[in-house]
C-alpha cells in the first residue's frame, strides 16, 4: 500500500461495468460515467468497512481494499471487522479450528503491519471490536465485559462489567453518548460516560442490525420479520416502524439520515425515504450473495451505495438522492436568528427588551423559514401541472390542485368562480414556499392573477402551524438570552481594552481584528435532560500585507510568534479569569473546539519541531471537517502544511493550560480541527478558538 489511501476516484479505470438505475448489469468495457461499477473477487465478500472514499473487505479470512489489495492474509476465520473512524487501521475478532477467539488491531496503509493483540488471559475471549467515534478509544467485548483500551500502548482505561448476554455487535452514537450493544434480540444502550445503561430493549425479533442516524437523534434496530424500528434518542420511545424489508439481512445511514439502504434478501436491496417510507426504490444483483451494504462518499462528495456479491463488490452512484431539506433549513434559521437575537450596534438593553419579544422571536422565525425554504424550492412551478379543485361555498374556498404540491385553498367570493374556467389562465406571482415535515415542499403565498377577468387574490397561509424543528429556540428563555446579552457586551468592553492595549504595545496594530462572539446553546444530555451549554468563540483576521508581521511568519508556530493569537487568548485569560469566572469549575466539563489553519505554500525542506507540545503518533484530527489523523515528531519535524496548521492549534491548548487560572483542572474535551487553505499567501495562517461549557447554568 506503500502508506497512500486509495480514492474510489482513482480506482474505476478498467473496473468499469454498466448499470441501470434499478439493477446492476455485468458488461464490460462501458463508458466510466454509467452509475454502476463492478469489483470482481474470486472469494465471497462476507462484510465491508467503509473510510470516506475508501471501502475495506472481508471474505472470511483476509482483509482487502475495494480494488483486491490485501491487508490481512489469514488461516483463521475472520467473525467481527471494524475500521478506525479515522482510517488508520482496523481491527478484526477471529476463531481458530478450536473455537478459540482472538482480538487483533492490523494497520490499514502498511500492509500487514500488526499493532497489536489482546491478551485473552488479561481481556477474555473477545467477540466484538471497535472505534469511538472520535477514535480515542479502541473498545473491545469480552465475555468479561465491555473494555474501553487508548490506542497508544493499548491500556484499558475502563471497564464495563456484568453485561448480561454475549455480545455480537456494538454501535456508537456519532456524539459520543451512548454505545449500543446487541446479543440475540436483546438491545442495551449504555451511557458512556457515565458508564451505565440508559436502556434496555428486548425486541422479541432476532436483530440482524443496529445504528444511530447521523445527527444521534435516532436509533434504529432492523430484525428479521422484516422491520426497521426507530427509537428518539431523548427518551428511546418508538418514533416509527418501516415493514417489508423481506428478510432484512443489513442496512445502513446515508450520510445526512434521510435515506437507509436495506438488503432485503441475497438479491436485492431496497433504498428508503425515511421521511416518508412510501418513497422507495428498489435494486438487484443477479450475483447474489448480498449481506451486507454501506455508503461512501467519492472523490468529488458525490453518494454512492456499496454492496458486496458472491463474486464482487458492486458500487452505485445515487444522483437522485434530494438533500434533507428540514436539517438545511433549520441549520439556516438557526444561524439567522443567531444573528438576529444580538444587540444591534448602539442598542440599549431597554431597546432590546423591546425588539426581542416572544411574539417578535416566533414571527421572525417563521419569516427566515419561508424565506429559506422559498430559496430551496427553487421554481417549483415551472414543472407543476395545476388544475381547478372544488369550490367550498361555506368557507369560500377555491382549491387550486398541484400535481407535485399539495392543494391550496384560494379566498374567492362566489360571485367571481364562474370567471374561474381553467387553470391555464391563472397567473402566480410572489410564491412563497414553506417545508412539510416529509420534506416536501408546498405553497404557503401566492398573488393569482385571473387573466379572464383580470382579477387579483391572494393566498395566504404564512401563520401556519410551526415544525417540531422550529420550537428549538424556545428552550431558551427571554431572561436567559438578556443576561447572555449583557455579558456579550462585557466580552466586546475587553476585547477592545485588550486590542488597545496591545496596540499601544506594539504587539499589533489597526490591521488585526479581533473577533468576540458568544451564545446560550440548548442541547440534550445523555439522560435525556433538557441543559444549556455557554458557548464562546474568538478569532482574528490580518490584512495581507501585514500578516507576516502580526500573524504567524513562515513555518512559525510558538503562540508567543504571533501578536494577533496572543493578544486573542490574552482576551480569554482577562474574561475567564474576571468576570466569566464563575464558568470556570474543577471537573466541570468543557468542550474546546481548536482550529488551526495554514496557507498552501509547500514546506520544501521541512520545519524542525522543537517538541514544545509532545510528540503525536496518528492523532485523530479533522482535516477539512473529516476525521483523519496527524503524526508530528521531533525527530521527523514538519514536512506538511496539515502538521503546521495542527501544531498551532496546539499551541493554544498549551496556553489555556498554562496561562488561564483553572482551565486545566477543568474536564477538557479537546477537539483539533485542521483547514490548508487553497491559496497561499500569510493572511490564511491564523488559529481560531471554540469554548463550550456544558450545562452551564
Amino acid at each position: 500500500m506503500n502508506g497512500k489511501r486509495l480514492l474510489f476516484g482513482l480506482m474505476l479505470g478498467g473496473l468499469v461495468v454498466s448499470g441501470t438505475v434499478a439493477s446492476f448489469a455485468q458488461e464490460e468495457n462501458v463508458e466510466e460515467s454509467s452509475l454502476a461499477y463492478t469489483f470482481k473477487r474470486s472469494k465471497p465478500v462476507r462484510s465491508i468497512e467503509p473510510y470516506l472514499t475508501t471501502v475495506y473487505s472481508t471474505d472470511g479470512v483476509d482483509v482487502n481494499t475495494l480494488r483486491g489489495d490485501v491487508l490481512h492474509k489469514g488461516k483463521d476465520s475472520i467473525t467481527y471487522f471494524k475500521v478506525n473512524p479515522a482510517g488508520v487501521n482496523f481491527g478484526i475478532i477471529t476463531k481458530n479450528k478450536k473455537g478459540e477467539r482472538s482480538a487483533n488491531i492490523y494497520h490499514t496503509y502498511n500492509n500487514e503491519m500488526h499493532l497489536n493483540k489482546f491478551d485473552a488471559k488479561r481481556f477474555g475471549s473477545p467477540t466484538a471490536i471497535g472505534y469511538t467515534p472520535d477514535a480515542r478509544f479502541i473498545v473491545v467485548a469480552t465475555d468479561r465485559g465491555i473494555f474501553f483500551v487508548e490506542p497508544k500502548k493499548y491500556q484499558p482505561v475502563f471497564h464495563i462489567q456484568g453485561v448480561p448476554f454475549a455480545v455480537e455487535d456494538m454501535a456508537f452514537s456519532p456524539n459520543g453518548y451512548f454505545l449500543a450493544v446487541k446479543g440475540g434480540e436483546d438491545v442495551i444502550i449504555y451511557n458512556i460516560d457515565e458508564k451505565k445503561i440508559r436502556k434496555r430493549m428486548k425486541v422479541g425479533e432476532k436483530i440482524n442490525g443496529m445504528a444511530f442516524s447521523p445527527d444521534s437523534s435516532d436509533f434504529a434496530v432492523l430484525t428479521d420479520d422484516g422491520i426497521l424500528t426507530l427509537y428518539n434518542t431523548r427518551s428511546f420511545e418508538l418514533r416509527k416502524m418501516i415493514d417489508d424489508l423481506g428478510d432484512a439481512k443489513s442496512f445502513a445511514y446515508n450520510f445526512d439520515g434521510k435515506y437507509v439502504a436495506v438488503v432485503k434478501d441475497d438479491v436485492n436491496f431496497v433504498l428508503v425515504n425515511l421521511l416518508r417510507d412510501s418513497d422507495r426504490e428498489s435494486y438487484s444483483s443477479q450475483q447474489g450473495g448480498i449481506g451486507d451494504v454501506e455508503f461512501i462518499l467519492d472523490s468529488n462528495d458525490n453518494t454512492i451505495v456499496v454492496v458486496p456479491t458472491n463474486s464482487a463488490i458492486v458500487a452505485k452512484r445515487l444522483p437522485q438522492l434530494k438533500p434533507f431539506y428540514n436539517k438545511l433549513i433549520s441549520d439556516e434559521v438557526e444561524r439567522k436568528m443567531d444573528e438576529w437575537l444580538k444587540m444591534m450596534p448602539g442598542e440599549t438593553m431597554e431597546q432590546y427588551r423591546a425588539r426581542v419579544t416572544d411574539e417578535s422571536r416566533a414571527r421572525q422565525r417563521r419569516l427566515f423559514e419561508d424565506e429559506i425554504a422559498t430559496g430551496f424550492a427553487g421554481d417549483l412551478l415551472a414543472g407543476a401541472t395545476m388544475s381547478l379543485g372544488s369550490y367550498d361555498r361555506a368557507n369560500g374556498v377555491l382549491a387550486l390542485n398541484f400535481d407535485s404540491m399539495p392543494t391550496i385553498y384560494l379566498p374567492v367570493p362566489e360571485s367571481d368562480v364562474t370567471s374561474f374556467h381553467n387553470a391555464g389562465d391563472l397567473k402566480l406571482s410572489e410564491v412563497m414556499y414553506g417545508i412539510l415535515p416529509d420534506d416536501s415542499f408546498e405553497i404557503v403565498y401566492a398573488k393569482v392573477t385571473n387573466n379572464a377577468d383580470g382579477k387579483t387574490y391572494v393566498y395566504d397561509n404564512l401563520m401556519r402551524a410551526d415544525l417540531q424543528y422550529m420550537a428549538a429556540d424556545d428552550a431558551i428563555s427571554l431572561e436567559m438570552l438578556q443576561q447572555q446579552q449583557m455579558e456579550e457586551m462585557k466580552l466586546q468592553e475587553l476585547r477592545q481594552k485588550v486590542m488597545d492595549e496591545a496596540k499601544k504595545m506594539n504587539v499589533i496594530s489597526d490591521h488585526t481584528q479581533i473577533a468576540v462572539d458568544s451564545k446560550v446553546v440548548p442541547e440534550y444530555d445523555a439522560n435525556g435532560e433538557k441543559i444549556l451549554n455557554y458557548q464562546v468563540s474568538v478569532t482574528y483576521t490580518v490584512d495581507p500585507e501585514f500578516s507576516a508581521q502580526e500573524d504567524f511568519g513562515p513555518g512559525k508556530y510558538h503562540i508567543n510568534e504571533s501578536g494577533a493569537a496572543s493578544s486573542m487568548l490574552n482576551i480569554v485569560k482577562e474574561a475567564f479569569e474576571g468576570e466569566f469566572k464563575q464558568y470556570v469549575k474543577p471537573g466541570k466539563k468543557m468542550k474546546a473546539r481548536l482550529l488551526g489553519t495554514a496557507d498552501a505554500t509547500p514546506i520544501m525542506r521541512g520545519i524542525p519541531y522543537d517538541g514544545a507540545y509532545g510528540e503525536y503518533e496518528e492523532e485523530p484530527v479533522r482535516i477539512d471537517n473529516r476525521l483523519s489523523t496527524i503524526t508530528v515528531t521531533t525527530k521527523d519535524g514538519i514536512k506538511e502544511n496539515e502538521q503546521l496548521a495542527f501544531v498551532r492549534a496546539l499551541g493554544v491548548k498549551d496556553y489555556l493550560n498554562r496561562n488561564v487560572a483553572g482551565f486545566k483542572d477543568m474536564d477538557t474535551d479537546y477537539v483539533y480541527e485542521v483547514n490548508v487553505s487553497k491559496d497561499k499567501g500569510s493572511e490564511h495562517r491564523r488559529i481560531t478558538l471554540e469554548l463550550t461549557f456544558v450545562d452551564a447554568y
